[in-house]
C-alpha cells in the first residue's frame, strides 16, 4: 500500500489484524481518531492487545504508546520499503 487514504476497516478485521500483528511482530499502518476528534495516520508494531486497547510501538512518535480500538478507523500491512 503507498499514500493516499487509508482504507476503512470494521471493528472485527481491526481486531484480528492487530491480534495477528502482535504474534508476527509486524508493523501496520493505521488511520487513528483522537479524543479531540483529530484524524492522524501513525505507523505501529502492536505488542498487546487487550481490554479494548492495543499497546504498541508507535514509529511516527517514536514511542510505545496504547490506542483504544474503538477510535482506530483503518488499518493496513506496510510494505517492507515503507517503515
Amino acid at each position: 500500500m503507498t499514500g493516499g487514504e487509508l482504507p476503512r476497516t470494521s471493528s472485527a478485521d481491526t481486531l484480528a489484524t492487530m491480534q495477528a500483528a502482535v504474534l508476527t511482530g509486524q508493523a501496520l499502518w493505521i488511520g487513528y481518531v483522537n479524543a479531540e476528534g483529530a484524524a492522524s495516520q501513525r505507523v505501529i508494531a502492536p505488542v498487546r492487545v487487550e481490554g479494548g486497547f492495543v499497546t504498541a510501538y508507535d514509529h511516527t512518535a517514536d514511542e510505545v504508546r496504547t490506542y483504544p480500538l474503538h477510535r482506530i478507523t483503518g488499518v493496513a500491512e506496510l510494505a517492507d520499503d515503507q517503515m
